[in-house]
């Protein structure tokens, strides 16, 4: 009969200490960075700036080129230049062959 009291303050001390908790709250999901497993080499850029250029009106020399949100192999590269910017989406298979399109 006394064991009943005991065990039932012992559960009540943990569950109020954070020993017991319930639906897996003890659980913390981080955000991890993605996975890049093929990024375009400086021939593939090069491409993309002589791209943008047609497009933005501008010499290739004064186009420049970076990296918008990426994952795997595949992701978005912003051009600009000559006060204009546009965006390609780029899907590459190594890291010097790479296909890419304007990105609407």
């Amino acid at each position: 009969m006394k064991l009943a009291p005991i065990i039932m303050s012992l559960v009540g001390a943990m569950a109020v200490s954070g020993a017991v908790t319930g639906c897996g709250g003890a659980v913390s999901a981080r955000e991890t960075a993605p996975v890049v497993t093929s990024y375009p080499d400086d021939f593939v850029l090069r491409d993309v700036r002589k791209d943008a250029a047609h497009h933005l009106r501008c010499q290739v020399p004064m186009i420049d080129v970076s990296a918008g949100p990426w994952a795997g192999s595949s992701g978005n590269i912003v051009a600009f230049g000559c006060g204009f910017q546009i965006t390609y989406y780029v899907a590459c298979k190594t890291n010097h062959l790479c296909d890419f399109s304007v990105a609407e």
